[in-house]
């Protein structure tokens, strides 16, 4: 286990739970500690520590589960300390779903040494099965394709005092508009979420495009990552709004928005597809930390699985329920 936090304490628990034996833990403000205690897991005799190459190297494990960052420059060095000592990886960085028109040259240094190596380099989580995989899905039952529009909401509260900076929590509307015009920010999440969409669907990407609206509060909003009240007319959040269009017509678009939440909102994930026919999905109150981790385990398998390199949700089986022990999934590779 690579980030023993909020998502890696649930997939260890999940993946001992499908008769997985975990042989490392690497995290950074628990280090010295037995990982059980930390994740509430019974009988892993498991010590946490700091380095995940001297980790992996020592213990050899199948397969490393990251789930340490979201981009390809926080993940490409860890990710491949693991490839070069022979461990398949699995991650929830958001940006690798599908990275290679974000960062193509880190993507094929990733995919040359794990297939040197004999390895997989895959990542998973909430997005591979809501905005890609029922997507991809719903696409297969159209005859003619103009536009698909995604909307997706998350919960700042959820992830945490650094992340609900990052969303802005608490600015002016000066203050933001001022942020957004000198800030470098990686990709979007949904950009290549889309990116693996048009992969699934033989789509070629010929243009993307971001544009960023603030969400701001109607009344006073406790936020408790930040431990303050977000006044009227302050900054609960932002959408992040991604389009990409293709040469073969359609546009894909995901509205995302991560926000504060007030009393009564959940996590929301919904489809609108216009074309012949017109279509729609929508799943509501979504457990998004549950749907995450329960993703990327069901995905264990199909990783161990499949040939070596890069590979993204868009080049694997299609997701699905894996029961039992994740051994009795496996094939010789």
């Amino acid at each position: 286990m690579y980030g023993v936090g909020a998502m890696g304490s649930i997939i260890a628990r999940m993946l001992t739970e499908r008769g997985a034996e975990i042989v490392g833990a690497v995290g950074r403000s628990t280090i010295g500690k037995p990982l059980s205690e930390v994740t509430g897991i019974p009988n892993v005799t498991v010590t946490i520590e700091g380095d995940i190459e001297e980790v992996v190297q020592r213990t050899r494990p199948d397969l490393v589960v990251m789930t340490t960052a979201s981009y390809m420059e926080d993940v490409k060095e860890g990710v491949l300390a693991c490839l070069k000592h022979g461990a398949n990886v699995i991650s929830l960085a958001e940006e690798n779903l599908y990275s290679w028109h974000t960062s193509p040259e880190d993507t094929a240094e990733i995919d040359a040494v794990a297939k040197e190596h004999g390895v997989t380099y895959t990542c998973s989580g909430h997005q591979d099965g809501y905005w890609v995989q029922l997507v991809a899905t719903l696409m297969g039952t159209a005859h003619h394709i103009d536009e698909v529009r995604g909307r997706a909401s998350w919960n700042v509260e959820d992830f945490g005092p650094e992340l609900a900076r990052d969303q802005q929590v608490g600015d002016t509307l000066e203050e933001f508009a001022e942020w957004l015009r000198g800030a470098e920010r990686p990709p979007t999440f949904g950009r290549p979420t889309l990116h693996a969409v048009a992969a699934a669907s033989g789509l070629t990407v010929v243009e993307s495009s971001t544009a960023t609206e603030p969400v701001l509060a109607t009344e006073d909003t406790y936020c408790k990552a930040l431990e303050m009240t977000v006044p009227a007319g302050k900054v609960l959040g932002f959408t992040d709004i991604d389009t990409v269009r293709t040469a073969e017509g359609p546009v894909l678009v995901l509205e995302m928005t991560g926000k504060v939440y007030v009393e009564g909102q959940a996590d929301s994930n919904a489809w609108e597809l216009k074309g012949e026919p017109d279509l729609d999905l929508e799943n509501q109150v979504l457990p998004t930390h549950l749907t995450t981790c329960a993703t990327l385990v069901n995905r264990v398998p199909q990783v161990l699985n499949a040939e070596p390199g890069y590979v993204s949700v868009a080049e694997l089986p299609p997701l699905r329920f894996q029961p039992g022990n994740i051994a009795d999934h496996l094939t010789a590779r």
